[in-house]
């Protein structure tokens, strides 16, 4: 019996001794470092805007309108994908395409038609498949509420603005409309994806009335170049939220030109016409507050009828033209209006004279001269100072 337990000591011993060995061999050994399929990183992407969709509509209202998918490859070579769903309700146009990495968008609609109101949404999902895509496939779900009454609606005015800015100074503010398209009551709320466009107010309640959001741009400390914007207008109980729209600005350099000119319109007329003539500066390179000019026009051709505001002095305290012979000496003082900032373009003034035709043949011309510029717009370059008006019997 003795002999049998010192066997069975030496099995056990030899078997821990053995695991032992294993453990260390294990341990010693260099692990092989693991390194991303290179393959992989070639492969396309699929990018979508949206994983969720949801949809509203009443029992016995229209279809609500549909949204759109955007899908873009974020990857390398070409994403070509379609576009699948597992509910008869629910449509995606077109049902593929390709991209290189341009955005390609989709129409979401929804067919209602035979679904019955109930408490809980319609389900569904739509799936975007490539073979070749690195995250292949992807899946957008879809949600579909049907109530017994109609529901609200999102109405914008317009989805699509523009702004135009010199580096250094903001343009003038825009105005967007909001009301309710549907039943009930329409609570919203507005938001901008980028810092440098505001709306305000951020949000609203329409029954069916218009309220105005003013939309504004600060371009102040951006760069010479052109910007893309987002207003989305969001709302939990609307048929078609989210909505938006874009925003475009381009901002441009502050020009040098330091120029004034002058021209008519029209550039030529019969007697009694009626002849606009604006005076404008492109690119002072001063601020100004004030200004004097002479205009000359010969008073055999022209009647003087005033001088009136041109759109960079719309609201100064004071601009008029005072006549003596054939010259009007015009002035300007912005006083508690807007001092024109360096780099404007626009009218200062604008000369309203009538033909008089006097001893003038068919087809002859006489000039309207501007001079003599004084205070902040003393030593800007004619460009030209002169305009040609031709007479027509």
């Amino acid at each position: 019996m003795k002999i049998i337990a010192s066997r069975h000591r030496q099995r056990i011993w030899a078997g821990l001794i053995s695991l032992l060995l294993s453990v260390i061999s294990l341990c010693s050994c260099k692990k092989t470092p693991i390194s991303p399929d290179a393959e992989s990183l070639t492969r396309p992407i699929i990018w979508l805007n949206v994983t969720e969709m949801s949809f509203t509509a009443s029992e016995t209202g229209p279809n609500p309108s549909f949204q759109v998918l955007k899908i873009k490859n974020a990857g390398q070579k070409t994403l070509k994908y379609d576009l699948s769903d597992d509910a008869d309700w629910l449509t995606a146009d077109p049902a593929g395409g390709s991209s290189s990495g341009q955005v390609n968008e989709h129409a979401i609609g929804i067919n209602k038609t035979g679904l019955a109101v109930r408490d809980a949404a319609y389900e569904a999902t739509i799936t975007v498949t490539c073979s070749e895509a690195y995250n292949n496939p992807q899946r957008v779900n879809v949600s579909l509420k049907i109530s017994k009454e109609l529901p609200a609606g999102i109405f914008v005015s317009t989805q699509m603005l523009s702004f135009a800015a010199q580096a250094g100074s903001n343009p003038s503010k825009q105005t967007i409309g909001v009301r309710n398209s549907g039943g009930g009551t329409l609570n919203y709320a507005l938001a901008s994806n980028a810092p440098w466009l505001t709306v305000n107010p951020p949000g609203g309640s329409s029954s069916g009335q218009e309220n105005s959001h003013t939309v504004s741009v600060t371009s102040a400390g951006l760069a010479v170049g052109s910007y893309n914007g987002i207003i989305t207008i969001t709302s939990p109980n609307a048929s078609n939220s989210p909505l938006q729209v874009t925003v475009a600005l381009r901002v441009g350099a502050v020009p040098t030109n330091n120029e004034i000119r002058v021209s008519c319109n029209p550039s030529q007329g019969v007697t009694g016409t009626t002849v606009n003539v604006p005076i404008s500066i492109i690119g002072n390179l001063n601020d100004i507050a004030s200004f004097g000019l002479e205009l000359t026009f010969d008073t055999n051709m022209f009647q003087y009828v005033g001088t009136g505001k041109g759109s960079l002095t719309g609201n100064w305290t004071y601009l008029d033209g005072n006549l003596v012979g054939g010259t009007v000496t015009i002035g300007g003082l912005s006083g508690a209006g807007s001092v024109i900032p360096t780099g404007s373009s626009g009218t200062i003034a604008v000369v309203t004279l009538r033909v008089t035709g006097g001893t003038y043949s068919n087809g002859q011309q006489s000039q309207i001269v501007v001079q003599s510029y004084a205070d902040d717009i003393a030593g800007m370059q004619p460009e030209p100072s002169s305009t040609t008006f031709t007479y027509r019997k």
